[in-house]
Formats: structure tokens, sequence, C-alpha cells
């Protein structure tokens, strides 16, 4: 086979499609991870060519010569589905957060596992395909005979290789309707909360964190290693582990992408970050690493830089085009930093994580900030007109029928407060995270109904609200005769319009006239643009 230019790659996104070879969850989710793959292959002198997973299912294996898939931990049957459609016969490799998982993917089929971040493996793998040989490869996980040969190094990619590659814009076609769906332009890579949870750690042996303190009162190198080998950050999640401390990419970047997304079309853009407040801090300690979630305060000026460029953009300075962000720290939420979204972010929503409301539990998962800061923090984020959602988790390790209560009683002060919606997760063990071994909850517990019959009135009281309201929907298809399905502007739920002209394609508005679980049911009106 002769490599190089002519090689032809698929690259696969599984992301959410769980188990069914269709989303069943953020459906209208245009992540930055598969883009990203697709503009570093480009840039390296390949063909690629970018599949949803139920594209994927569908497409002629026979026009690639290389597979690679993007999924989650969730994702690994879709994945697996896209590999069997394509057959063994072609190299194929597994990344995302699924590679936690990459001895079920070896198993699957799969040639090889990139772990965590493309920009220090995609290079040298390109090279390797030409050789057939993965040994030199950094941070690739593959089989070698009858054993797992792991290639995976300590650290994170750092410039200049950090942010030498950008997404590709033109791939966001691949993705239907991607015009209305929320396209996630990446803004912050990994996480500044290297704290470590005190909870029992099911590793290979039972670990017990010692209180040594050094990842929450040592010196920021310290931070990035425990002694114990506790995985850093919440003990629910990932994000430190597999894409390091926060590092902020340049504001150039992030205004060039998004000014090619708006010209292709793009209504609602992400600034994807794990807490966009972290944004500019690891700027301020430099050269050393953003390991501390709580100092440095937000970089006012770095976010002040990057919102006014963002909102320089024509279209978004017009509010043609709606620009959102995701995720925030609590404990890095002053009025200063409400001020300051609220002036560029009114009316959009922002995520706040609780998980849990007992002071105790919540300091023990390794969270942060403090129950009393997640208060405050929708507080003052409401007052300066943002949307805030809050989280919370059930069947947590360490919960209990006292942390549920004080739960409930947290959210119920929130939702007061103004918080617009409360969230409920599930709790997932995930591989290679520091609960990895605590099993997941069953839904017949009596703690989680409670959790979550609270959270779903709570959740209906919500929507309730939108009775009789007029919101700016994007159409994108029809739902059936004379009803046609679409995304509420700038970021709601999901939409059915009755309409008997044909709205798709189009920016309406539309009344509200019943809510349901799931979405809501609306008249159109004719004077929406």
């Amino acid at each position: 086979m002769l490599w190089g230019a002519e090689l032809k790659v698929a690259v696969v996104d599984c992301l959410a499609f769980g188990s069914l070879g269709r989303r069943v969850s953020s459906v209208d989710v245009v992540g930055t991870g598969p883009r990203l793959v697709i503009g570093m292959l480009k840039r390296l002198g390949l063909e690629a060519k970018l599949f949803e997973c139920d594209a994927a299912l569908s497409a002629s294996p026979k026009d690639f010569d290389v597979l690679m898939v993007s999924g989650m931990s969730s994702d690994l049957e879709s994945m697996g589905a896209v590999l069997k459609r394509f057959g063994g016969g072609m190299p194929s490799f597994a990344g995302g957060p699924a590679c936690v998982d990459y001895e079920e993917l070896l198993e699957r089929g799969f040639t090889a596992v990139v772990w965590g971040e493309a920009e220090i493996s995609l290079p040298k793998l390109v090279e390797a395909l030409s050789r057939g040989d993965f040994r030199g490869v950094p941070n690739l996980v593959f089989k070698e005979e009858d054993r797992i040969v792991s290639n995976v190094v300590s650290g994170y990619a750092r410039e200049p290789v950090l942010w030498s590659f950008e997404p590709d814009v033109e791939s966001v076609k691949s993705y239907k309707y991607y015009w209305a769906r929320r396209v996630y332009v990446e803004v912050v890579r990994g996480c500044s909360n290297f704290y470590r949870t005190t909870l029992p750690v099911l590793l290979p042996k039972s670990v017990e964190c010692s209180r040594c303190g050094i990842c929450r009162h040592g010196e920021l190198e310290s931070r990035l290693a425990c002694p114990l080998g506790i995985p850093p950050g919440c003990g629910y999640c990932l994000v430190p582990r597999l894409y390091g401390p926060a590092r902020s990419r340049p504001v150039d970047q992030i205004v060039r992408e998004i000014e090619g997304l708006v010209e292709l079309g793009v209504v609602r853009v992400v600034l994807s970050a794990p807490d966009i407040l972290d944004y500019g801090r690891d700027w301020l300690v430099k050269p050393r690493p953003l390991t501390d979630p709580r100092s440095p305060p937000a970089n006012i000026d770095a976010l002040e830089d990057i919102l006014s460029s963002i909102f320089s953009i024509p279209e978004v300075e017009r509010g043609r085009v709606h620009v959102m962000v995701e995720n925030v720290k609590p404990c890095l939420v002053t009025e200063e930093v409400a001020r300051l979204l609220g002036r560029y972010l009114r009316g959009t929503t922002v995520n706040v994580g609780l998980e849990t409301g007992d002071e105790e539990h919540h300091a023990s998962l390794g969270r942060p900030s403090t129950v009393e800061e997640v208060v405050r923090a929708v507080k003052l984020l409401r007052e300066s007109g943002l949307r805030p959602y809050v989280y919370a988790i059930y069947g947590l390790p360490g919960e209990s029928w006292r942390t549920v209560r004080r739960t409930i009683k947290v959210l119920r002060r929130v939702f007061k407060l103004g918080a617009e919606r409360v969230i409920l997760y599930k709790f997932k063990p995930l591989r290679g995270s520091a609960f990895e071994g605590y099993p997941s909850p069953s839904g017949r517990d009596p703690r989680a109904r409670a959790l979550k019959n609270f959270a779903n009135s709570l959740e209906v009281s919500s929507k309730r609200k939108l009775l009789g309201k007029t919101i700016r929907v994007a159409v994108v298809d029809l739902y059936r005769e004379n009803a046609y399905i679409g995304y509420t502007l700038p970021h709601g739920p999901v939409a059915i319009i009755v309409s008997n002209d044909d709205i798709r394609g189009r920016v309406v508005d539309a009344v509200v006239r019943e809510v349901r679980r799931r979405e809501v049911i609306c008249s159109y009106m004719r004077s929406g643009a």
C-alpha cells in the first residue's frame, strides 16, 4: 500500500451514541475532538473525512485505508459496531475518553488505542503507519502477540506542540443540522483541580488518603503526582488525568475558528472548557502548571480579552450568532466575574456543579468549592442576567440519607435563588478515575428514588414557567405532519412546533403551549425571522 498523501482516513464521531448507534444524549452537540483530528490529519498531508456514528454505519468502507473512532466509555458498543462495519482489514484506532477502556477496545479488534491528547501521538502515528510498527509511538496502547504494550508517557502537551494544530472548520458540515447545533470551540484544555478525594480508592489494593496536604497546599509542580497514586481531580472525573492541568488557547485561534463557523452558517457556539474561568489563569503562574483550582483568582483581563474579541465578530455582536459557555467553578465566581460574564453572555445558560449538598461529603469527593460557594455563585450569576443550571449526582461513594437530605435542601435553595434547572446524573464509575472500583447505583435504591423524584419535580416546575412564553427556535426537520422539530436559542428544551407552513431551515418565534419531560410543544408565530 502507498502511504502519505494518498492515504484516506475515516474519522468517526461516536461521542454520546451509547450502544444504539444513534445519539441518546446531547443530541444537538458537535464536539471539538473529532474536528481537531481531521485538522491534524490534513495538516500532516493526509486525506480525511468526518462521519457521525450513524452515518458511518452506512458508509462505504472500501473508500478508506484507515479508521479512527472517537467515543466515551458509554459508547463502546457503537464504536465496536463501526469497526465491524469497516472490517478488520485496515488499521483501526480508537481514541477520546474511551481510551481508558483500552483492553476492551483491543479485544473488539481495534489495532491500537490513542491515550489522551492527540497532539502527542498523531504525528508519530502517521509516520508509523507506513512501517506497521507502533512501538515508538508515544501514548499508544496496542497488542503484540498475546500481551498489551502501553507506550503511555507521563506529562501532557506543552507549547510549541500544544495549539500547533487547529480543528478543521469545514468538516462541521458533516454533522446533520450542523448550522443549528451547539458547536463546541475549545478555549481551555485540562482542569486546574488537582485536589484528590479523601474517600477510600479501590485501586488494585485499597488506598486511603494520608492527608499529607500536598494536592491542596503544596507547590504547583508537586500537585501533579500523589505519593499514593490517587488520580487527580474529583473522584468521579477523568479530565485532569487524561488532559492535564488547565492550559489556555490563544485568542486569535479561537476567533479565527468561530469566524469560520459563522461563515458556514453556524448560529450557536459554545466556548468549550472544563471551566471557562480557568481561561488565562495558567498565564499568571507560567511556567509552573496550573494545578490550584482556587488561586490565583479568575484572570479578569484575559476573560475580557477573549469575550470582547469574540463579540467583535459582526454576527455575534448583532445577536445572530449565540455564544455560550458551559462550566464554572463556584469558588472563582465573584461579583466582578459575574458582572463580566453578564455583560457579554446575558440570557445564556451556565453550569454550576454541586454534586452533593453535604459539606463534608462535598469536600471528600475532591470538589474545589464549598457548598455555600455554589449557592453564592448561583445568586451572583442570576443577578447578572445568566441562567444557571445546577448539577447533582446520585449514587456517589459516601452517599447516605444525611447527604441526600442535605442535597435536597440545597437544591431547593438554589432553585429559589433562580437556578433555571436542576439536573441529576447517575454516578458512573469511570475506569481510570479514583472511584473506578465502586459499584454503579441501583435505580431501585430508595435514596436514588428520593433524589430523582425531587429533581423531576423541579424540572417540571422549571418547564411550566415557559407556558405562554415566546421562544426563538432553529427549526431543523419535519417531526410529523404539520409539526416541526427544532432547538431553542440560545439553549433550552427541544421544541416541537405546530405549523401549516414549511419552516425547516429557519429561525422562528414560537409560543409554548404544552410542556413535556423531554420537549415543549409550541405554535408558530408568522412574525418570526
